[in-house]
């Protein structure tokens, strides 16, 4: 059994907290945050809290950590914990520049530590269908992709480190859009020769960006197409849409639909309920600790992904 330490109890450490505590496997989840209003809500749950991640692992038998603190935190909480040699799961993005990156690259390897990077779509059952549909060539091969992250966030009632250039770096690009690049490069297997987007702001007057238009091209030839945005309100749009030569599909958490060139659905998988991508997330990273298995994504997985978001920030 494992005692899990979460640093940060914001919305995506509540995220990781109740799925460790519902994981078999797991004893004891502790957590450390710095805001005492964010301790007093995990204590009121019956969960031993810390003002510090060092008092935490100090005073605690803890196994592996998960982090979940604001952006411009991951690399220097990453690099300390490295110290503590046990497996840490670091949320997305993994840090703010390609420099930072490669600093916990090296340090993981040298000192032999396992981590997982959080881009959760790659735990979805619908985008893991996805990625095996195009892998046996049922659509042929891909020539041009459009991914979508539409979905309305009121940035007025963000914590502000979530709007500021200095502690969040980017906004719905680096916030969400992050997830549908993952996506896009991991079902596809394309490597990507240049990219290059525009940020906008239509709504909320912050230091990062509401909207975010880009293209990635292919070493292939072929190329994607992304629309970001958190002022889009009424319906969301989650997901991808891939041509083929033979046919096409289109993928959300909830189904994926399977066109051939007819345009007639030949083959749809409805939800039971959208897929337990954060569950299946930390069930994954559990079962690689326990089993010493290498994870799903890992640092220099998560660095291809980091590279074409600079690209496309013109970074």
């Amino acid at each position: 059994m494992l005692n899990i330490g979460v640093i940060g109890y914001g919305f995506i450490g509540k995220v990781h907290a109740q799925n460790y505590i519902n994981n078999p496997s797991v004893n004891r989840v502790v957590i450390a945050d710095p805001l005492e209003t964010n301790r007093s809500l995990a204590e009121k749950i019956g969960l031993r809290t810390y003002e510090s991640f060092e008092d935490m692992l100090n005073s605690e038998r803890i196994n592996a950590v998960s982090i979940c603190t604001p952006h411009h935190t991951h690399r220097d909480i990453a690099l300390r914990i490295m110290d503590y040699k046990i497996p840490i799961l670091l949320e997305k993005p993994v840090a703010t520049s390609r420099e930072e990156i490669e600093e916990l690259i090296e340090k993981a390897e040298r000192l032999n530590i396992k981590v997982m990077v959080a881009h959760s779509l790659r735990f979805s059952d619908t985008f893991g269908l996805a990625k095996k549909v195009i892998e046996d060539g049922e659509i042929g091969d891909i020539i041009f992709i459009i991914g979508k992250y539409l979905a309305f966030k009121d940035y007025n009632q963000y914590p502000k480190w979530k709007t500021s250039k200095r502690e969040a770096w980017g906004g719905t690009l680096f916030r969400d859009g992050i997830h549908i690049v993952d996506a896009i490069l991991w079902i596809s297997g394309k490597k990507v020769i240049s990219a290059n987007g525009t940020p906008l702001n239509l709504l909320f007057d912050t230091e990062v960006e509401d909207t975010f238009l880009g293209t990635i091209s292919f070493q292939d030839g072929s190329i994607a197409q992304l629309s970001m945005s958190s002022v889009t309100r009424g319906f969301e749009q989650i997901g991808l849409e891939l041509y083929g030569t033979k046919g096409s599909l289109k993928v959300n958490n909830e189904e994926l639909i399977i066109y051939k060139e007819d345009g007639v659905p030949k083959y749809i998988k409805p939800a039971i309920g959208p897929s337990d991508f954060w569950k299946n997330q930390i069930d994954h990273f559990i079962d690689c600790i326990i089993n010493d298995k290498e994870p799903l994504v890992t640092l220099k997985e998560a660095e291809k992904t980091m590279e074409t978001i600079f690209m496309l920030y013109n970074k």
